[in-house]
Order: structure tokens, then sequence, then C-alpha cells
């Protein structure tokens, strides 16, 4: 058993030793880029949770195989050290970027980028997250109000009874009445003839828009060699939470090129229609009131009585020599709206990501 077990290692040292960095990505094999066990888009079996990994498992004590240096000394670097078997120079595509590891999910800010993958790309994202607006609550001010002219029927028996007269007030200021004295008389209220309130409030609070699902892209710094004019060096394999197989990535909504034919669309920016539906004032709540002012002498000295219009019969007024007329508004208005309204959505400006695998 022990025998065989070193046989196999030394296989697989020359396994990896014979599998040297010097085609063109779209010219592997598919089993080149197999999928590795326990790991995917997903995440790992068992719950692990590690990144791609950038340091050669083969002999030469450590060759960090896409950082641009001969780590171990060797005179090769990155892919070009017989070391990196893990790793592969991988031609990107005109007009295209890439190499990267990409991450789609939640949070992708709390993602950490693996060694020799450093630079962080935002991507985008997709399903923007429906948090609704906050919205201040409604008031409505003082009601402004302007009134019909109010009427008092007049008449010449007591108990608002007999003979009779409807009188419009024309002033409300004061009236002498000199000799006449009705019997009895009645009024009521005068009716609204216009009602407004000043409404204020419903500002919008809106939490900071974000994706439910959102891309980042691991990329190698500009240092990474080992490879050819237009290519890079990357992993044939990578951990979770890391998309399998490695990727180049574009502005616009795009076909994936040959070799690259896992596709992965995202936004790159949001469109905010959230708000508040305007406040107004309901003013059904509003009414007009008057009072009558009975005065004993001219020119409305020493009132008598005060009696409101609320079309109660006054069947024995005192006697008076003059009287006035004070009209107004009474009640309030209700607030209406300030409700949340609109959605996030995504904008029209779009990022491609394609992968290999």
């Amino acid at each position: 058993m022990r025998r065989s077990a070193v046989q196999s290692v030394t296989a697989i040292v020359a396994l990896l030793a014979a599998s040297a960095c010097t085609q063109d990505f779209d010219q592997f094999e598919p089993e080149l880029f197999p999928q590795s066990s326990g790991s995917g888009s997903g995440g790992s079996g068992g719950g692990q949770t590690t990144t791609a990994s950038t340091t050669s498992s083969g002999g030469g004590g450590g060759e960090q195989c896409s950082n641009g240096d001969d780590d171990d000394g060797d005179g090769a670097v990155d892919c070009a050290d017989d070391d990196c078997g893990g790793f592969a120079c991988v031609a990107v595509p005109a007009d295209w970027q890439g190499p990267g590891l990409l991450y789609e999910g939640p949070e992708a800010a709390d993602v950490a980028c693996p060694e020799g993958f450093s630079t962080r790309v935002d991507v985008g994202g997709r399903d923007p997250v429906d948090t609704p607006a906050t919205c201040s609550p409604c008031s409505c001010g003082a009601p402004d109000v302007e009134c019909e002219r109010p009427a008092v029927t007049v008449y010449g028996d007591e108990g608002c009874d007999g003979a009779s007269v409807t009188l419009p007030v024309e002033s409300e200021n004061c009236i002498n009445l000199r000799d006449f004295q009705p019997g009895s008389y009645s009024a009521e209220a005068p009716d609204v003839d216009s009602a407004t309130c000043a409404a204020s409030g419903g500002e919008a609070t809106l939490p900071p828009p974000r994706f439910g699902v959102e891309g980042l892209v691991c990329a190698p710094g500009p240092d990474a060699g080992g490879c050819d004019a237009g290519e890079a060096c990357a992993p044939r394999e990578v951990d979770a939470p890391f998309e399998q197989g490695v990727c180049i990535w574009r502005e616009g909504e795009r076909r994936c090129p040959e070799g690259f034919g896992e596709r992965h669309l995202f936004a790159s920016s949001m469109v905010d229609n959230r708000g508040c539906t305007r406040c107004t004032c309901d003013a059904d709540g509003v009414r007009c009131a008057a009072t009558l002012a009975l005065f004993g002498e001219t020119r409305c000295r020493e009132p008598i009585e005060t009696v409101p219009f609320n079309g109660a019969c006054v069947g024995e007024p005192p006697p008076a020599a003059s009287v006035s007329i004070e009209v107004t508004g009474a009640g309030s208005c209700q607030p209406r709206g300030g409700d949340p309204r609109g959605e996030v959505e995504e904008g029209d400006d779009k990022i491609t990501v394609c992968c290999a695998r």
C-alpha cells in the first residue's frame, strides 16, 4: 500500500508538469476545465467558503501563479512555471476585459477577492430590492372659507308663526333697526361657498437602492504574467463562492464569444421611481357659522343678547336698537395622500459577463 501511494503521487506530479500553459484559452479541450469536487456556483460541499487558490500545489515551494513574480526563483513566472499546473493562459477576445472570477449573489461588498485577484470590478446586479419610501405624515392648515350670505326669516307674530319675510344680510357691519321690532325670527347657518386648506407633509425618505443579486469580478493585477500578449494566467478550477470557470466582461448587452458560453447579464444602473403621493386636504368637514348680536343702543353699543344661527326660533326677542352679524368658518380639513408609491427598476445600461467552464 505504501509503495502504491508514492507511485500515485509521482504520476500526478508528472501529469501536472506536462500540462504547461502554452495554448490560447479557446484551444483547450473542455476536460481541462473540469468541475471541481464540492465546488460550484452555489457553494462548496460541507459549508466550505474558500476562494480560488492562487498557489500551485506542485513542487518548487510555492509559486504564486498570478502575481507576476518568480516566487520560487526558478526563472519562470506564473503560467510559465511548471508548478502552476492548475492554471492556464486565457486568450481574451478583442474589446472584452478579463479574465476574472465572477461572484453573483447578495452583499458583494462582503466577498473577499482571493490572493492574486485583488482588482475588484463592480459589474452591476439584478432584481432590485423592493424597499418602499418612508413618507412624512400629511397635515392640513386652518381652513380658508368663503361662506354664502346668511339670511334671517322675520315673523310678525311670536313663535315664528304667521306672515314672514326672509331678509338677506347684506353686511356684517352694525345695522341700526330704528323702529323695526320683529315678533320673532329664526336663521340657519349659512352654507359653505368654498373652502380650502393648505396641505403639507408627504416628503419621501428613500433607502439607498440596491440589487438583490450583485455582480463582482475579481481580476488579476496588471503584472500577472507567464503568457503571450493578449493572454492572462487564470485558474482552471474556482472554489465557492465564485462561479466555476474564468470569465470576461464587456459593457452592453452582448452575445458571448466562442469558448465563453455561459452568459450572465447584469444591469449597471437603476431607475428609482419611488416617492410619495401628493398630500391633499378634504374640506368636507368645514362648515360656516353665524352669530347675531343684539344691542340696546344704536351703533352696536351695549350688547343685550347673542344668538347663534342654528334654525331655532327666537320667540321673544328683546327690544334692540341695532344688531350685528358675525360669519365665521368652522371645522377642519382632513389630510389625504402621503402614501408610498413607485419602485426601483433595472436601468437600460447593461454589462455582459461570459464564463468558460
